[in-house]
């Protein structure tokens, strides 16, 4: 199972499979796991099926919450969910954010999209945190906020191709009444869809901002060093959107190998810089509170 959940990461995540290669062995194959239990279920509903995506994710759910899974990842996720025990209520966010694309409806509010965000991304970043040892009671907090600010960065980053697929992420309040997809995918509306995109992305940065700062509660260096490095180039997505403009309404953007090597040496010499050397004060209020309730 490990060498499978492996060969997904590197094939479907390739700035986590990157970074991943700085974290200890058995942290990576854990991680993996964690990452293709979660790309199984997304797929679910995101690929064509025989099954309708309804009933596919239904039944992966289904065979997870049974006693005795079948699903060799949901077998294999379930065994590293009781080694680091895994918060069930992440689990169980995680499953109701993936099922609301199933019938998916355009976020009304910047409030339902960073909740939406907690749901797919700040629950796994909630548990990524338990397996990297950060076991602090205020640890999962800053990882949660690394997920959305992650999961924001993807929202704008696939605004094109999600709007060919009659979605919007881009919430309902941000834009003029009744727009829709073809609005996007037309490319009439450029420069305002750019402008909201550039809202997002700076409201991203907040949550990145305290992410990196809960990186002191990973208590071995080479793990420490592997999440900075994923936050860094994944946030450098969102940098290189801004910086281009209109070019991620044409093409997706993508931080290349060379721009990864660079950040990972640039990153190096820096770390302990970039690293909190002092337990951090969490924005709760500000970045938790107006949107969701966890504990």
């Amino acid at each position: 199972m490990n060498d499978i959940s492996k060969k997904t990461l590197k094939n479907h995540a390739k700035t986590f499979y990157f970074a991943g290669l700085l974290l200890k062995k058995h942290t990576l194959d854990d991680a993996a796991i964690l990452y293709t239990f979660c790309r199984q279920l997304d797929d679910a509903v995101d690929k064509n099926h025989k099954n309708s995506p309804k009933k596919q994710l239904k039944y992966l759910v289904a065979d997870y919450r049974n006693q005795v899974s079948i699903d060799p990842v949901n077998l294999a996720f379930k065994k590293i969910q009781k080694k680091y025990c895994l918060n069930q209520k992440f689990v169980d966010d995680l499953i109701d954010g993936i099922s609301s694309d199933v019938d998916f409806k355009q976020p009304k509010s910047l409030r339902q999209l960073i909740y939406y965000s907690y749901q797919v991304a700040g629950t796994v970043g909630g548990m990524m945190a338990k397996i990297l040892g950060a076991n602090n009671k205020n640890a999962w907090k800053f990882a949660v906020d690394l997920g959305i600010g992650m999961q924001l960065t993807n929202i704008s980053r696939d605004v094109k191709e999600d709007s060919l697929n009659k979605r919007i992420y881009i919430p309902k309040d941000m834009l003029p009444q009744s727009f829709s997809p073809q609005d996007i995918s037309t490319n009439r509306n450029n420069e305002m869809i750019f402008t909201k995109i550039k809202e997002i992305l700076e409201i991203a940065e907040n949550y990145y901002k305290s992410g990196l700062e809960g990186i002191f509660y990973i208590p071995n260096k080479k793990n420490k060093f592997s999440i900075l490095i994923a936050a860094q180039i994944y946030n450098k997505i969102g940098k290189k959107i801004i910086k281009n403009k209109f070019l991620f309404l044409k093409k997706r953007v993508y931080v290349n190998v060379f721009e990864k090597i660079y950040i990972l040496m640039k990153n190096y010499l820096i770390q302990k810089r970039k690293c909190k050397l002092t337990e951090p004060i969490h924005k709760t209020n500000q970045l938790h509170k107006p949107y969701f309730t966890i504990l």
